[in-house]
């Protein structure tokens, strides 16, 4: 588990109220029951904890822990920013 992970799954368990032990591939909303709500300060809080600009189209894609912490590892090295930089 790399810091981008852990740091998406503590994001995810503060607004869900889930514990940050949820399995990886699990969908976050099919699976989890995240509701659309949640989704939305998700979005707000990784744009925030990861200093991105994150698009919509990629973040409905990323449904599960490992696909948030691909398109967040991606964006952040687009900026130029390798993973040690991240908080």
């Amino acid at each position: 588990m790399n810091n981008i992970e852990i740091k998406i799954r503590q994001v995810v368990a503060e607004i869900t109220q889930l514990s940050p032990d949820i399995p990886a591939d699990a969908n976050l909303y099919l699976d989890l029951g995240v509701a659309s709500v949640h989704g939305m300060q998700l979005l707000a809080e990784l744009e925030e904890r990861f200093n991105l600009q994150i698009p919509d189209e990629e973040f409905v894609e990323a449904i599960s822990i490992t696909k948030l912490s691909l398109m967040v590892g991606t964006l952040v090295e687009q900026k130029g920013e390798g993973p040690a930089h991240v908080g």
